[in-house]
C-alpha cells in the first residue's frame, strides 16, 4: 500500500477535489433531507471500503459522518423540522471529500483512486453539469437557479419526497458500484439488488411523470 504520487499537481488537484465536493453538497440541499440522505448513504459506503481496504481513521470518520447524517436526517425529511443550512452542507461534502483523500486514495491502483468519485458521482455530475450550463450561458457558476436535478424533477410534477427517494436510489446504486469494483465479498451481489431497485425507481418515476 502506497499513496498515489501526483508530483507537484497534488496540491491542486487535492485543494480543487475538498472545495468542489463542499460546493456539491450544499448545491444539492435544495429539498428536504436530500442532502442529508445523500451524504449519510456514500458514508456508509465509504466506511465499508475504507474497512475492506485497512484504512481504520478513515473508516472512524466515515462512521461518525454517517451516524451523524443519518441521526439528523429523522428530523430533516420532508417535511423538515430542522434544517443544516449552509454551514451544515459544507461540512458534509468537506468531510466526504477528505474521508476520499485519507483512506479511500491510499492505494497504488487506478480503481481505488476513482472510488471517491464514483462513490459521490450523484452530486459531482449534478453539480458539473449545472455549473458547466451556467458557464456557457455567461452567468457566474454560483448564480441561483433551477437547473438542478431536483428543480427539473419537481418541474416535472413529482413530490419532494419520491424526488429524495429517487436521488437516494441513484446514490445507493453507484455505491454499490464502487463496493463491486473495489472486489468487497458479496460486492456483486450488492450492486445486483442495487440495480434492480434503481430500475424499479426509475419505472416509479418515469411513470409518475408520465400520469401527470
Amino acid at each position: 500500500m502506497g499513496l498515489v504520487n501526483l508530483g507537484w499537481l497534488s496540491l491542486p488537484v487535492t485543494v480543487t477535489w475538498l472545495v468542489g465536493m463542499a460546493n456539491a453538497i450544499n448545491f444539492i440541499d435544495g429539498l428536504d433531507g436530500l442532502a442529508a440522505g445523500v451524504s449519510g448513504i456514500a458514508a456508509v459506503v465509504m466506511l465499508v471500503v475504507s474497512l475492506f481496504m485497512d484504512q481504520p481513521a478513515a473508516a472512524l470518520v466515515a462512521a461518525a459522518l454517517a451516524g451523524g447524517a443519518l441521526g439528523f436526517l429523522r428530523y430533516n425529511f420532508n417535511p423538515a423540522q430542522i434544517f443544516m443550512g449552509d454551514g451544515g452542507a459544507y461540512f458534509m461534502g468537506f468531510t466526504l471529500a477528505g474521508i476520499g483523500v485519507i483512506g479511500l486514495v491510499k492505494s497504488v491502483t487506478t480503481v481505488a483512486v476513482l472510488l471517491p468519485y464514483l462513490i459521490l458521482a450523484v452530486p459531482i455530475v449534478d453539480t458539473s453539469a449545472v455549473v458547466f450550463n451556467r458557464l456557457r450561458s455567461g452567468k457566474s457558476p454560483f448564480a441561483a437557479d433551477k437547473l438542478h436535478l431536483h428543480h427539473r424533477l419537481l418541474q416535472a410534477g413529482l413530490s419532494q419526497r419520491t424526488i429524495v427517494l429517487f436521488i437516494y436510489a441513484m446514490t445507493l446504486w453507484v455505491g454499490s458500484l464502487a463496493m463491486a469494483f473495489s472486489d468487497i465479498p458479496g460486492g456483486g451481489a450488492y450492486a445486483l439488488g442495487a440495480t434492480l431497485l434503481m430500475s424499479y425507481a426509475s419505472w416509479q418515476v418515469w411513470w409518475r411523470i408520465h400520469k401527470s
